[in-house]
């Protein structure tokens, strides 16, 4: 029997198909794009998703007889209100989408963050889902009155597969509605909200069989009829999973559009900052601490975009390895603070923006490469430290995601962290491999996700070194001033 995973990201939809062991077979992938305006609306057409998911997971059932499962990962944060047949009554809201500022604001006026992070789980922004709700509820009413379920992206993709509205653990806590004792939705909090719950999908383990596959679905497919659809679980822990970052303390580092990390915990844990909260596992019993650099591998596209480094809009990583790493030594004091479109951890703030600092006469297309990459890395050290406080012992630290191609910047982040970085077999696969075991374990082929350290192999080790991490680390404690200096920029009252 062979296994179909789907990884749905933000740029496209990646299939894979495995065997019982877990070994990847062959793959597939099918792009789209999202729509960004001025206004800070980013939002996704969710037909065109689903569209380039018929097409790969056709193009893989075509190649690969005895297909018996079918699981799902995707792009988290987003939100789309669908009808009773899976339809979308509106555009799916981006992740990336800050729209819903204003109704983040509101909450935070009505609840203040000590309360969010008490009743929330978590003080969230206007890229949290909670607020996209809130605007949904009051700036299209209609819509809202209409819609049958709201959700998640992989929560859509599974309801056109099944006609089921589920939700994995791990998914429902990203909607910051989630009881975390009793495992299931906050009533009361949700009726204090004022969103019925009725409209929230049914909540269900990764590894519990969603349902059936819908008969015409197969047919677009090319599947047999009733083949099982599994929960799945969100590109967080589905990656946690599938780069073999199961044990406690385990860390996996996606380097996507935006980049982050996940650290597998016991526990939820508690922020003594009260800010952030973690987010379920695919393993019920266990914990992911998300920490997330908004715009990480977004930076560089951008970046290599303006510069015209982006042949047929792919990044010529070649070439931008060879561009940075001739200009190791000659940065002087050019920094770069990454926050394109707003940032998560630790600032918590939509309205920052990025900026060049220290630019120079002698500075060129080279230095700005290095400066976005450097500058995400600081970022990242500044997340990955703020994590420290949650009080788990960090142990491997595995790279996964497209932004694992380019070594330059591998080894930078390296130096910045201080830490050595191991990159895994087939990184951008990691997503799908752990949608897939969330089928294995599924349909009784795994016990649990154990078999995933094994399976996830390293393939490159990139030590930091000691000279380079010595200078990173004085760099540094320029970058932490960068933020409390040019806040008040962000944030003055504009007439």
């Amino acid at each position: 029997m062979r296994i179909l995973a789907f990884d749905v990201g933000t740029s496209g939809v990646k299939a894979v198909v495995t065997d019982t062991e877990g070994r990847l077979l062959d793959s597939a992938f099918c792009s789209y794009g999202l729509r960004a305006k001025e206004n800070g609306w980013v939002d996704q057409d969710l037909d065109d998703i689903l569209t380039a998911t018929r097409h790969v997971g056709r193009t893989l059932a075509d190649r690969n007889a005895g297909i018996g499962g079918v699981s799902v990962t995707a792009q988290m944060f987003n939100l789309v209100p669908v009808d009773p047949a899976g339809r979308p009554l509106l555009p799916m809201l981006s992740w990336l989408d800050q729209r819903s500022a204003g109704e983040a604001a509101a909450l935070a006026a009505r609840m203040p963050p000590d309360l969010q992070f008490e009743r929330l789980g978590a003080v969230v922004s206007a890229k949290d889902i909670l607020p996209k709700i809130l605007w949904l509820r009051d700036r299209e009413p209609e819509v809202f009155g209409r819609a049958f379920k709201l959700l998640d992206c992989k929560e859509a993709v599974v309801m056109w597969l099944t006609g089921r509205a589920v939700v994995d653990h791990a998914g429902a806590s990203a909607y910051r509605l989630y009881d975390q004792v009793r495992r299931d939705w906050d009533w009361p909090l949700c009726q204090e909200l004022g969103i019925p719950v009725q409209l929230l999908p049914e909540i269900r383990r990764a590894t519990d069989l969603a349902g059936t596959i819908l008969d015409p679905v197969a047919e677009q497919l090319g599947l047999p009829p009733g083949v099982p659809v599994v929960v799945g679980a969100g590109d967080v822990p589905a990656s946690q999973a599938g780069s073999g970052a199961v044990g406690s303390g385990d860390v996996h580092v996606s380097l996507g559009t935006a980049i982050y990390f996940g650290v597998t915990m016991d526990q939820p844990g508690r922020d003594p900052a009260r800010r952030l909260g973690a987010l379920a596992h695919v393993d019920s019993g266990r914990w992911i601490l998300w920490l997330e650099i908004a715009t990480g591998g977004a930076a560089l596209a951008w970046i290599a975009r303006t510069l015209g480094l982006d042949p047929e809009g792919r990044v010529d990583y070649d070439r931008v390895d060879r561009l940075v790493a001739g200009c190791q030594d000659q940065m002087q004091d050019l920094i770069f603070a990454p926050w394109l479109s707003g940032e998560r951890v630790p600032v918590f703030d939509d309205h920052a923006r990025a900026a060049f600092v220290g630019l120079g006469l002698a500075h060129g297309p080279a230095h700005l490469l290095r400066a976005v990459m450097e500058g995400v890395a600081f970022q990242m050290r500044w997340a990955l430290e703020y994590g420290h406080q949650f009080g788990q012992d960090l142990a491997t630290i595995r790279a996964v995601g497209g932004g694992t191609i380019g070594t330059q910047w591998l080894q930078i982040i390296a130096d910045i962290l201080g830490r050595p970085l191991h990159t895994i077999t087939n990184p951008q696969d990691a997503g799908a491999i752990g949608a897939a075991a969330c089928a294995l374990v599924a349909l009784g082929h795994w016990p649990d996700f154990t078999p995933l350290k094994a399976r996830a192999t390293i393939d490159t080790t990139y030590q930091p070194d000691p000279a380079r991490a010595e200078t990173y680390t004085r760099r540094y404690a320029t970058y932490l001033r960068l933020y409390e200096a040019l806040h008040p920029l962000y944030h003055r009252e504009t007439p």
